[in-house]
């Protein structure tokens, strides 16, 4: 979503973008089509060292991913080279930290290439992933951009080549003037409820679900209307409703739980299995945000969460963990209320005191609201990478 807003603000008399991803995301390329973009598939499997996702050396499902990665890379960077001499464009823009290993064909062809640092780098087991990841965005990257500093601290690469532009919100279509009523209406939440949302999705355990059931647990015995909104989430399924394999039988016994049957067993253990309203992939996160009252960010490990700059441009106050990336955009007391990392009651009493607080709550909201305005717009972050374009291009 953060590529098509910045797609659709830049200057189209002066760029022509095309978007490449593999041809199992037809999801993905029929997004950008039904936006007026023109696509092309390519298959690039993905060097996972990230907050978001990383090859475990210390399991043999991490060996056997990154052995895989390795037989694959040759052949992949075949296909790109083979498609970029097909469509001999005037820059690359690599889209994802992960893609980072493959800038070394375009730069082969002499074609300039961004690197766009969406997730936050991993030591990883012993460093050398990491070291070489950044050896070859520091060789083979004309500019590299980051959505947060904390990302491109991590990464240690020249300053010059490097900058900061965060994540664009397209602040039409998260306008804070949508109805509350309404949207909670349409999601059947009781108009008086207090409703909290999770700033989550994809890689549950670094994006702290398991602080999220424990917060909003403690906040549902001072408040038991609670509603949880859990966009881009699906609710695990009760383990006892599935099929109980031999496998699955043994694992159960010897406490090796399915990480979907972790979290269900917390949600379970919490009293919020009733209280979740989810969906597996949201087009209208809008109308979610209007419905809520306080957006909840528990990321336990470095991450910047795009659902942050939404919350202030809807005027929702945030509450959190105070860690790399949200801490950027979330400042205490002044957009929303963080507390240190892990504290799980400390998080519960910061949301409490936003639902019983509607004067605070409104302070921090128009605040964030006034960030999101000054520095997230689709227009603003386009202009920017439009800047790092033409110093490649000239």
């Amino acid at each position: 979503m953060s590529l098509l807003y910045l797609i659709t603000a830049l200057d189209r008399t002066k760029y022509e973008p095309i978007v490449c991803s593999s041809e199992a995301d037809r999801e993905v390329l029929d997004l950008f089509e039904k936006n007026g973009c023109r696509t092309c598939a390519c298959r690039l499997t993905r060097f996972a060292h990230t907050t978001g996702g990383t090859y475990n050396l210390l399991r043999y499902a991490g060996w056997r991913q990154f052995l895989t990665w390795l037989l694959e890379y040759n052949a992949a960077a075949r296909r790109l080279k083979t498609l970029l001499l097909e469509l001999k464009p005037d820059l690359v823009h690599f889209n994802s930290l992960t893609l980072a290993p493959y800038a070394k064909v375009p730069d082969s062809m002499c074609i300039p290439t961004i690197v766009h640092v969406r997730e936050s780098i991993v030591n990883g087991l012993f460093g050398i992933r990491r070291k070489w990841l950044t050896r070859q965005i520091q060789h083979h990257a004309g500019k590299v951009i980051a959505i947060c500093q904390d990302n491109l601290d991590r990464l240690h690469l020249n300053e010059e080549k490097s900058s900061v532009i965060y994540n664009p919100v397209d602040m039409g279509k998260f306008d804070f003037r949508i109805d509350r009523s309404l949207a909670r209406k349409k999601l059947g939440i009781p108009d008086r409820a207090p409703v909290t949302l999770f700033a989550g999705g994809s890689v549950w355990d670094a994006k702290g679900l398991s602080e999220f059931i424990k917060a909003m647990h403690i906040v549902r015995t001072k408040m038991p209307g609670l509603i949880c909104l859990m966009p881009g989430f699906s609710m695990p399924a009760d383990p006892a409703q599935r099929l109980w394999t031999l496998k699955r039988r043994i694992a159960w016994m010897l406490g090796l739980f399915r990480k979907s049957d972790r979290f269900f067993r917390l949600f379970k253990e919490n009293g919020l299995d009733t209280k979740i309203i989810c969906c597996d992939f949201v087009y209208d996160i809008e109308n979610w945000l209007a419905a809520c009252d306080v957006v909840c960010v528990p990321h336990m490990q470095p991450h910047f969460s795009r659902t942050v700059m939404e919350a202030g441009a809807m005027k929702k106050p945030v509450s959190g963990f105070s860690i790399g990336g949200v801490s950027e955009v979330v400042q205490n007391d002044v957009t929303g209320l963080l507390v240190r990392r892990g504290d799980v009651s400390a998080l519960a009493d910061a949301t409490i005191k936003l639902l019983e607080d509607p004067v605070l709550a409104g302070r921090l909201g128009e605040a964030g609201y006034r960030q999101a305005a000054a520095k997230f717009s689709a227009d603003h972050s386009a202009q920017q990478v439009e800047k790092n374009y033409e110093e490649l291009i000239q």
